[in-house]
């Protein structure tokens, strides 16, 4: 099997669950260091699947590798690759594939209850999903849904939280985060969970049961849809060996 080709944006937000889901399974995969100045490849006849982790940045802002990786995401929709993306990577996919992205009015930070869709698309996603589960988001923006897209779930501070377009699937959470992984994050960039309000949780909140929240989210929803995302990564790649 060809290796999933991850990118990372900046050095302190890596794949964290991701990485431990695929080498659980043997799943080869590969990072594109985009911190470290590395290229956009755009070649896609050599991965199984993309995947786009997160960042501070906003998809609408002015650097070359934002402009590569939704020329990337165009390429691999055309060929039918399946992708991945978490947070800013979600974005990514939404503008690359028709949507918009846009500031919302007040910013997500903490664990959140979101609500799952009741439509065939985030039953064949999610299905074997709670309808209610909580979830770590922290972001700014927001996205539209592209043409053709379905939700997969809402929030109360946030309806557009997550959509499926053909084996791509794209999440504005941070399902990928670990215990340790979210130390790091409030260590640096604690500072922009202030003002705490409704829709932004003090850190002592987040950090409340912080191991086991993160064990409960990857075992009820991360893992879940992980499992939806690569039977879909394994089906194409089967197509494509036999194409």
């Amino acid at each position: 099997m060809k290796p999933i080709r991850i990118f990372r944006h900046e050095d302190w937000i890596n794949p964290g669950r991701l990485a431990e889901y695929l080498d659980a399974r043997k799943v080869p995969w590969e990072i594109v260091r985009i911190d470290q100045g590395e290229k956009v490849p755009l070649s896609i006849g050599d991965v199984s699947g993309l995947a786009f982790l997160g960042g501070t940045m906003s998809a609408n802002d002015d650097h070359d590798w934002l402009a590569d990786e939704i020329e990337l995401i165009r390429i691999a929709a055309d060929e039918g690759v399946p992708m991945l993306g978490h947070c800013l990577g979600s974005q990514l996919i939404a503008k690359a594939l028709g949507g918009t992205v846009e500031p919302m009015p007040q910013k997500e930070i903490g664990w959140h209850e979101v609500r799952k869709v009741d439509n065939p698309v985030s039953r064949d996603w999610l299905g074997a999903v709670p309808d209610s589960f909580d979830i770590f988001i922290w972001h700014h923006d927001a996205f539209t849904l592209p043409p053709g897209a379905a939700p997969l779930y809402s929030s109360a501070h946030c309806p557009m939280q997550a959509f499926a377009f053909g084996n791509t699937v794209a999440i504005v959470a941070h399902a990928e985060v670990t215990a340790a992984m979210m130390e790091e994050w409030l260590a640096t960039f604690g500072y922009d969970i202030e003002p705490v309000s409704e829709s932004v949780q003090p850190i002592e909140q987040i950090r409340q049961n912080l191991g086991e929240r993160c064990a409960t989210m990857h075992r009820l929803f991360t893992d879940r849809l992980y499992d939806a995302w690569l039977a879909r990564v394994r089906a194409h790649s089967r197509r494509s060996v036999t194409a």
